[in-house]
């Protein structure tokens, strides 16, 4: 028997949401190590544990348990007694990477990790080594996700078109870097999209020690100034791993200016995001579902090619203004 503990919140309401999606995030998991099992919540002690059967787990298991971003404390049970499991997944940049960039609006990074690791579960990707991985986020806003992958040792790659979120972006990533004194290298360059300037890139290439960049042993940040509708002009067919976002609230600008409904941009986007997508890969998106249906996003991705993944209710409450679901959208 095995009891994972979960992280507090504060807020009692969104307590229990963060349980509800702890608890498919876990399942998800174990189903995609081949141990799939009954996952229950128990409180033991004035504390929350998510419960589980399974035989030993292995190094490998440990390993890819130990990034959820909602498990505090793995643990063993013997005898009625709770042993500590070692974490095992180490940090290729320090935690507080997506944690210290603060802004309103920010999504909570708890919940984009989860979702990082539910697009992982659901994809053909799980055994990829970290330094293969690339993770894109095709709405980045100020780049949590991108700095999320980091932390784990994955690329990132990130396009958004709002100049001043790319300029707070990089120079947030170029103070950590030089704080922490990271070795790294970073160069920007413009990009074409149908012959015009379709926007500019600025590339991160580092490494968690010095030796290791010295010998190439790196990872890439890559974030693109530019419109999620052109993504398939930005970046090759079938470059990315995984793909996790989570849609504006109201209306997305156009290089051109112009405003369209968020449901008109992604039928736009989706087919871009599909064609970058390896197969196998997974796009993982949320939404509010005060704004956007679920039923016309879904209708939208399988339009685009995607395939929509089963999964437990990720449907959720935020705060008033903002009840949060979210798809998971496979390549086949």
């Amino acid at each position: 028997m095995y009891a994972f503990l979960l992280y507090p919140h504060s807020n009692i309401r969104y307590r229990q949401s963060l349980l509800q999606l702890a608890k498919e995030e876990l399942s998800m998991t174990l189903k995609a190590l081949g141990r799939e099992t009954e996952v229950e919540p128990r409180e033991m002690g004035g504390a929350m544990f998510l419960m589980f059967e399974a035989q030993k787990l292995t190094e490998r298991d440990l390993r890819m348990l130990s990034q959820m971003s909602s498990i505090y404390v793995m643990f063993k049970m013997e005898d009625g007694k709770l042993l500590p499991m070692q974490n095992l997944h180490p940090q290729y940049v320090e935690e507080d990477l997506p944690a210290l960039l603060k802004y309103k609006g920010k999504t909570n990074e708890m919940f984009t990790d989860t979702m990082l690791t539910m697009a992982l579960a659901q994809s053909a990707f799980m055994p990829v080594h970290d330094s293969q991985l690339i993770v894109c986020d095709p709405m980045a806003g100020r780049g949590t996700t991108l700095m999320l992958a980091l932390r784990r040792g994955y690329h990132g790659v990130g396009i958004e078109i709002d100049k001043a979120d790319v300029r707070e972006t990089c120079a947030y990533m170029t103070r950590y870097l030089e704080f922490h004194r990271i070795k790294h290298k970073k160069t920007e360059n413009a990009l074409t999209v149908r012959g015009k300037l379709g926007g500019r890139e600025t590339k991160f290439v580092l490494s968690d020690t010095p030796e290791h960049f010295k010998d190439g042993d790196t990872r890439t940040l890559r974030i693109i100034c530019g419109d999620t509708r052109s993504t398939s002009a930005l970046l090759k067919r079938e470059s990315v791993h995984l793909m996790v976002t989570d849609i504006p609230y109201g209306v997305q600008t156009g290089t051109a200016g112009k405003r369209d409904s968020i449901g008109g941009t992604l039928a736009a986007a989706l087919p871009g995001w599909f064609d970058v997508l390896k197969r196998g890969g997974v796009l993982a998106m949320s939404f509010n579902t005060h704004v956007t249906k679920r039923q016309d996003l879904i209708r939208l991705c399988e339009q685009a090619g995607f395939v929509i993944a089963e999964t437990g209710k990720l449907e959720h409450w935020v705060e008033q203004a903002i009840n949060r679901d979210v798809i998971l959208a496979k390549k086949i």
